[in-house]
């Protein structure tokens, strides 16, 4: 006789798989979708000014899609969900990830630039960003002045990031684990912090400000 009882347990938990892998979607793929399209058509913002917010808003992601990936927001799973999810689109990305998360990524949020890096040889390295939708360039040396750039296609790392999207919510959707580390991380995205840890940040003393108005 059938195990009817397993049978509907492993049917439940493929729809709760399927469920989430909708999420990812439905609330972050979907979304930037939304926000990008009309960055790249330009409109009222010609797209070469909209870029620092295309690359913002990307690095952004990338840095949340780690922390879903894994539960842990941090910059290794950021890295790693990069390295792995794009990589995947691109192998280079498996090789470039962790540079391109370090210099775009924190210099794009901390100071909306991205950072520089001068190497032992004496060269700085910097960056080119086009809409290039050409692979061949995106992510190699261009000579720009007589100074070589790495060149970023911003096109293809967004469209890249789409895809690197839709193969996370595939894995979700076969894995048990991951689905289960996916759920716990976007079900904790506005987990209250404790008071304590808040006071004991020596920039936030404002808790009083919260505790006069409730009097």
């Amino acid at each position: 006789m059938a195990n009817t009882n397993w049978d509907e347990e492993a049917i439940a938990e493929s729809l709760h798989r399927l469920g989430n892998a909708e999420r990812v979607k439905r609330y972050f793929k979907e979304p930037l979708v939304e926000i990008m399209t009309p960055l790249l058509a330009g409109g009222d913002v010609p797209p070469l000014e909209s870029m620092d917010v295309m690359m913002v808003l990307i690095s952004i992601h990338i840095n949340l899609l780690g922390y879903l990936y894994s539960g842990k927001d941090k910059t290794p799973n950021a890295v790693e969900f990069l390295r792995k999810y794009l990589g995947m689109v691109d192998p280079r990305y498996k090789e470039v990830g962790g540079l391109l998360y370090d210099l775009l990524r924190h210099g794009w949020i901390h100071r909306f630039v991205p950072k520089r890096l001068k190497l032992d040889n004496g060269m700085i390295l910097d960056f080119q960003y086009s809409f290039d939708t050409d692979r061949g360039r995106h992510l190699k040396m261009v000579e720009i002045q007589g100074a070589k750039r790495l060149n970023i296609s911003v096109s293809l790392l967004y469209n890249d990031l789409l895809s690197a999207i839709d193969l996370f919510a595939k894995d979700i959707r076969n894995n048990q684990d991951l689905s289960k580390v996916f759920e716990g991380a976007f079900e904790n995205r506005r987990k209250p912090e404790e008071e304590n840890a808040l006071r004991r940040k020596k920039y936030n003393r404002d808790l009083d400000f919260v505790y006069r108005l409730l009097e």
